[in-house]
């Protein structure tokens, strides 16, 4: 079997697995169910928001604070627990200082940041200092759990669950089918990651405090929660993924000094500068020149496939610098071909408060391609739209279903045929089914063509149609059938779970409800 190349994770999502709570509040995928409305997507964002406001210890007018974390840490390979601590210092906005301490060399070292724009690392000594790691199972879970609500817009759809459970009542909020908006968050690879870990679900208690979030079986609990500063900060917190504990974190120290000493957060001069690193919600690098590598076979003869995660530093001028660490830590002839690649890759300068800035990150070579195609040339989905006559084609949500239905009632009584509504949205994936279902079985294809004028409604946050199809028996789940006369009066709604066969749609089914109500 050829080997497969995958993108690690390079973000943590927070909640608990393991547990009740867990499993009770994991997100059911249900193709069938209609979008969200306004109002909950709306009060899911109010939700997350207010939530954003109150937790963790980032966040702007947060007066100067000492935090000191123990921790046990699950490292790859080893079945044992390590311990440690970080220690912290915060002066204000970009000015702090972390200390890492551990019998692991790995885990001992300490960073700085200076301002919006300068950090630092200790110098490095023999073992490779394990920051990154640190920063998003150990730090981050603690200090900032709700980081990755950057990467959501005010627009994009969002659900709100209440469960109860163990006592506690918890609202959860989600993004809506969040692979439609990979792309457009700052990752470097997000086209290739999983949705979840850049759009984890989020669970706050009736003070929205965060008390749980999930994001494709890694799991982070939060208890313990007390007001520092008019912030919720949670003192025990355990990050579990697939049910396998690998890290647990509790704060032995949280206070208030009345200034923090410059000093401490000072960088020696032996410290090594460190890239800019781009958070969720800033904008992506955008990428002008990319070269495809001589990619060897394999010592079996089979080809490589899959996303190799390739990490580089972006420097001033926009080139492009691979870093061997990580997954280049070891050379290859794989590895090699690749770095000579991306090493000619150009981006545009990144700019940050007016200045050009040295950015760290990890893009995704696509072994796949063949030929390698750049990102910028790859085609991007067009647009839904449709001519103003065209209401069969696509489920548009600029359309008008009333003065569709007028033009839908005029074509059915000059063919003397009947009109099929189809209710979805370009959401729904069983609506794409279907779709491509009749265009698959000719004999469907005709039989729809010679005895209807389909009509396609659509039902999307952006547009639900709710006045128009309040006129109609409420809809269950999507997609949804109306048939009507020439004169639009309905003579029957058909929920098309019944026209189903496995993991597609029945053509006895389908040709069956067409036949019985076709026009007599």
């Amino acid at each position: 079997m050829p080997l497969r190349l995958i993108v690690f994770p390079v973000l943590i999502a927070v909640a608990l697995t393991g547990s009740a709570l867990a499993q009770e509040v994991q997100p059911s995928a249900n193709d069938h169910m209609p979008p969200v409305s306004a109002k909950v997507n709306a009060l899911a964002h109010r939700v997350l928001q207010a939530g954003v406001k109150i937790n963790a210890l980032a966040g702007n007018g947060t007066k100067p604070w000492h935090l000191k974390i123990d921790y046990q840490l699950l490292d790859t390979g080893n079945p044992k627990l390590i311990k440690g601590a970080v220690e912290e210092w915060y002066a204000g906005p970009y000015q702090w200082r972390r200390t890492y301490t551990s019998v692991d060399p790995r885990l001992n070292g300490s960073e700085w940041s200076v301002s919006k724009t300068e950090q630092y690392l200790s110098k490095p000594g023999r073992e490779m200092f394990s920051h990154y790691m640190l920063i998003l199972r150990v730090t981050r879970p603690v200090t900032d759990p709700l980081y990755q609500a950057a990467n959501i817009q005010p627009d994009y759809e969002m659900d709100i669950r209440r469960v109860n459970t163990a006592g506690i009542t918890l609202n959860c909020v989600s993004v809506v089918n969040s692979a439609r908006y990979i792309g457009q968050t700052n990752d470097f690879t997000d086209d290739r990651v999983n949705p979840e870990w850049l759009f984890p679900t989020m669970c706050f208690d009736n003070d929205y405090h965060l008390r749980l979030t999930t994001s494709s079986g890694t799991n982070v609990q939060l208890e313990d929660v007390q007001l520092f500063q008019g912030r919720a900060v949670a003192r025990d917190v355990k990050v579990i993924d697939k049910g396998n504990l690998i890290a647990e974190m509790k704060v032995s120290v949280l206070e208030a000094p009345a200034t923090v000493d410059a000093a401490l957060i000072k960088p020696p001069k032996d410290a090594v500068p460190e890239p800019y690193q781009i958070e969720p919600g800033f904008p992506k690098p955008e990428s002008v020149y990319e070269v495809g590598a001589h990619v060897p076979l394999r010592v079996d003869g089979f080809p490589y496939t899959g996303v190799l995660p390739v990490p580089i530093t972006i420097q001033k001028d926009g080139s492009v610098k691979v870093r061997h660490e990580g997954a280049f830590f070891q050379s290859g002839a794989l590895v090699d071909a690749i770095a000579l690649a991306v090493n000619k890759w150009k981006f545009k300068p990144y700019i940050v408060d007016g200045q050009p800035v040295e950015i760290g990150g990890i893009v995704g070579y696509n072994l796949d391609e063949k030929p390698f195609v750049p990102s910028y040339d790859r085609p991007k989905p067009a647009p839904v739209t449709s001519s103003p006559e065209d209401y069969s084609s696509v489920y548009d949500p600029k359309r008008d279903p009333a003065k569709d239905l007028a033009m839908a009632e005029t074509a059915a009584a000059q063919a003397h045929k009947r009109i099929l509504l189809e209710v979805g949205g370009n959401w729904c994936s069983w609506c794409k089914i279907l779709d491509k279902f009749i265009g698959d079985h000719g004999d469907v294809r005709e039989s729809l063509r010679a005895n209807f004028v389909l009509m396609k409604v659509n039902t999307s946050p952006s547009n639900d149609n709710a006045a128009f199809l309040s006129q109609y028996p409420a809809i269950p789940g999507y997609p949804f059938l109306f048939v009507l006369d020439s004169n639009g009066k309905l003579l029957t709604a058909q929920n098309t779970d019944p026209l189903e066969d496995g993991s597609g749609y029945s053509a006895h089914n389908v040709k069956d409800f067409l036949a019985k109500w076709k026009p007599q």
